[in-house]
């Protein structure tokens, strides 16, 4: 049985927003305009983060917070992987090759993925057709 409503399309496009705010924010640290990269990392939603995380996004946000150029885009070169490059692919919430996906991109299909198989589960089970029994009459 294939579920598609509009809230899984809502949700892909969401993801392609996010991911091309993350590209934006990318290519304005690669070009030095730290204004631009604030913004961008401002327009994807991704939400503060504590000054003792250190993980890259922890750290592009405090070195954004700071005006710290150098440190920004140390932290999106981490952020982006060996290669350097940010996904510029659209986000696709089927998996595919994950030889050929930077980590960003198996994060989404991921979430997508849950998120379409909860969507699935609370339908069927609205239907009765999932874990829950229907008992009646």
């Amino acid at each position: 049985m294939a579920v598609n409503t509009i809230g899984q399309s809502t949700y892909a496009s969401g993801l392609q927003q996010k991911q091309q705010n993350m590209n934006n924010m990318f290519s304005a640290l690669k070009s030095g305009d730290m204004a631009s990269a604030q913004k961008a990392y401002a327009a994807s939603g991704l939400p503060p983060q504590a000054t003792n995380n250190t993980s890259p996004l922890g750290r592009l946000y405090q070195a954004l917070r700071h005006e710290d150029l150098a440190g920004a885009q140390k932290a999106a070169l981490d952020m982006q992987g060996k290669s350097g490059k940010s996904a510029s692919t659209p986000v696709n919430p089927t998996p595919s090759n994950s030889n050929t996906q930077t980590p960003a991109q198996k994060t989404a299909a991921a979430l997508a993925q849950a998120s379409i198989k909860a969507q699935q589960s609370s339908i069927l089970a609205m239907l009765g057709q999932g874990t829950n029994v229907n008992t009646w009459g």
